[in-house]
């Protein structure tokens, strides 16, 4: 049987947002079906409109699908339907996204009409060389440590006879949708700065994400040269 060192070895990965991800469900309320399968339809068209007047692209967003219930406390009281439609938003800029958001408030000032934003996980990236490096790390990191072990034992290392790629550990951001214990957080409505004086919206870098990258690696060995002589 070939003799062998078997070690794990890790680096780490920093990722960033590239994509920011939303989740808008617009809601009406009405008396009778018709009225709010209709409104519904006329809302979300509205909403489509003011997305891309206010820079949205149309590749940035998707058809979420929709839904009609009647809530049951509605039953005993009051006739009455709700209709919803979701849009899905993908946009690179949360600068660009938030404005468009802020922008559809004038639309939902009717009390019937509801929206409600779900910040979903983002999508994060790093560049191909930052993640060829960190893969060439956790390799480099696991011949250290079989080396540490190599020379306690008076042997040394021969090639890689085996490697093994284990799954990621992935430490959340904290951005809203990668939070790590529940999807985004829920906003109802959305409001302005309140001060004419003061920028709308001040940037700051994008939420970062470490993965750590694991290797399980074999290390062929076998006896050290001596080092005395004849």
């Amino acid at each position: 049987m070939d003799s062998y060192i078997e070690v794990s070895g890790e680096s780490s990965l920093v990722e960033q947002v590239a994509i920011y991800r939303a989740d808008l469900s617009i809601s009406v309320r009405a008396t009778t079906t018709e009225h709010a399968i209709t409104e519904a339809g006329a809302l979300r068209d509205d909403c489509i409109r003011v997305l891309k007047s206010s820079g949205i692209a149309p590749e940035e967003m998707s058809e979420g699908g929709n839904a009609i219930w009647q809530p049951w406390f509605w039953k005993k009281n009051k006739p009455g339907q709700e209709r919803s439609f979701k849009i899905l938003l993908a946009c690179a800029e949360a600068k660009r996204l938030y404005s468009a958001l802020d922008a559809l408030q004038p639309v939902f000032e009717h009390q019937r009409y509801t929206l409600n934003v779900a910040m979903l996980a983002p999508q994060f990236d790093a560049s191909g060389a930052e993640r060829a490096a960190a893969h060439a790390a956790a390799i480099a990191n696991a011949r250290s440590v079989a080396q540490i072990i190599a020379d306690e034992a008076g042997l040394r290392l021969t090639f890689v006879a085996q490697v093994e790629a284990l799954g990621a550990q992935i430490e959340h951001s904290g951005a809203f949708g990668d939070q790590g214990w529940a999807r985004a957080g829920l906003m109802r409505g959305m409001g302005g700065s309140g001060d004419d004086q003061e920028p709308a919206y001040l940037e700051l870098d994008a939420a970062r994400r470490v993965s750590t990258l694991r290797y399980r690696v074999r290390f062929g060995i076998a006896a050290a040269p001596s080092s005395g002589g004849a």
